[in-house]
């Protein structure tokens, strides 16, 4: 295909067929996993921060691996592609086990409940670093890379909405009062969806623009050119607080509906219509940049999010009014989830314009670090605050409801601050290349 023509409908459809498979099972262990451990497995809720900070801490170390190993993989299937066929089958296996911990000590079980977590990020790295890095191999064109971006924001929303909406329900309905059964039964059933769909994004995707293994630079020297690139950098705090915000929102969110809202059935409508609204935005997302501007309408964007966030506070006695007020906020949520995915595509393209080497599976991978590292910080924030404010499942206060407000409040407003300011640091470097500040560091070693 030459670089004129258009990527196809099927191919884009077949790309964000990777982001629903990712998303599906991620969403799902990120909504639950915590709530699995807690109410189901009984652990101690004060020893959940410190094992979800340090497994996904450990699974986030996996990633340049897997980005490293993209790097230099030379085969007919091509760099990233191969890893969508073969590694879905143990992941699907860990996955199950994960959310099945035996019934023994607590002490064993925790043991349990760190190695398959671990494992599991493992085998996961090896698979959303290959499918990462493969927007920028797919196209080079700017509205090509906004629409993979959407796509890829809308099949995260998508899948949302599966595993947030069908989750608890599936559960109740297959394993009643057994929660056990339910829970092992019903993430074996939305494995067995993200596997089919990892083999159509393989099936029916190419890889057009990729970097010869000939042309692979040592693991130092690459790492050394990439903090250098601006753009990287913007990506990956983006990336880093994004991941925060919604770490803190979809582990604490379950407890925000039980303790506080007092209706734990809630977190089936407020996290699918979550989903929905991330959709909504990722849709809108490519037309508001076109008209806005990418730095200036995500400044805008989070802005009014933080608004609405604050305000939720005086709506808590009116339950139609905080849901709706939460919906809105989040369709910003989407359009910054697809213009991450664009600045993360934009990073490649800077990478090799100045470097001179594109890079894709390092560049991804780390993306994917700061991702993983966000979760694991946004997550362990809402295990270390249950188990300071005492959490017992069985007993509501007023100390943990009040936990729980901050964390859904205020987190992602100071997320966002952070976030405006990533945002302003890219304009600063789009003035530079204006001006010409900026040279062609694959022909001089100039610093940045």
């Amino acid at each position: 295909m030459s670089a004129s023509q258009n990527l196809k409908l099927g191919e884009k459809v077949s790309f964000g067929a990777g982001e629903v498979a990712s998303n599906l099972t991620w969403n799902l262990a990120t909504g639950f996993l915590l709530l699995y451990y807690t109410d189901v497995a009984l652990l101690p809720a004060a020893s959940l921060g410190i094992l979800m900070l340090v497994t996904r801490v450990l699974d986030a170390v996996f990633d340049p691996i897997a980005g490293i190993a993209v790097d230099r993989t030379n085969s007919l299937r091509g760099k990233a592609r191969p890893y969508l066929l073969y590694a879905p089958i143990p992941f699907a296996i860990l996955y199950v086990a994960t959310f099945s911990v035996p019934d023994w000590s607590t002490t064993a079980k925790l043991i349990y409940a760190y190695i398959t977590f671990t494992l599991l990020g493992l085998v996961y790295s090896f698979l959303y670093v290959p499918y990462s890095s493969m927007l920028p191999m797919l196209t080079k064109k700017a509205s090509e890379k906004n629409q993979l971006g959407s796509v890829r924001a809308m099949g995260s929303s998508i899948a949302s909405i599966i595993a947030f909406g069908l989750t608890m329900p599936l559960i109740n309905y297959i394993g009643g009062d057994d929660r056990q059964l339910g829970f092992t039964v019903t993430t074996g059933i939305m494995v067995l969806i993200a596997v089919f769909l990892y083999w159509i994004c393989f099936a029916y995707t190419k890889e057009r623009h990729t970097q010869p293994v000939s042309k692979t630079r040592p693991v130092v020297e690459s790492l050394k050119t990439l903090i250098r690139n601006p753009v990287w950098r913007a990506a990956f705090f983006i990336k880093l607080l994004v991941f925060i915000r919604i770490g803190i929102m979809v582990s604490c969110l379950a407890y925000f509906a039980k303790q506080v809202m007092g209706d734990i059935s809630l977190i089936s409508v407020i996290l699918p219509l979550m989903s929905i609204a991330i959709f909504v935005g990722g849709a809108l997302s490519s037309t508001y940049i076109s008209k806005i501007g990418l730095e200036r309408g995500n400044i805008i964007a989070l802005s009014i999010q933080s608004a609405l966030f604050l305000s939720l506070f005086f709506f808590e006695d009116n339950r139609s009014a905080f849901i709706a007020i939460f919906v809105i906020a989040n369709i910003f949520s989407g359009i910054a989830a697809a213009s991450g995915f664009r600045v993360s595509a934009d990073a490649v393209e800077w990478h090799e314009k100045y470097f001179g080497h594109r890079d894709e599976g390092l560049i991804a991978s780390v993306l994917s670090f700061g991702l993983k590292v966000g979760l694991a910080i946004g997550s362990a924030l809402t295990g270390f605050v249950l188990g300071w404010a005492d959490y017992d499942p069985a007993v509501v206060t007023e100390l943990s409801a009040n936990a729980l407000r901050s964390l859904l409040y205020l987190g992602p407003v100071l997320a966002n601050s952070f976030l405006i300011l990533c945002w302003v640091s890219l304009i600063n470097n789009r003035k530079k290349e204006t001006n010409g500040q900026l040279v062609n560091f694959s022909h001089r070693g100039t610093n940045l």
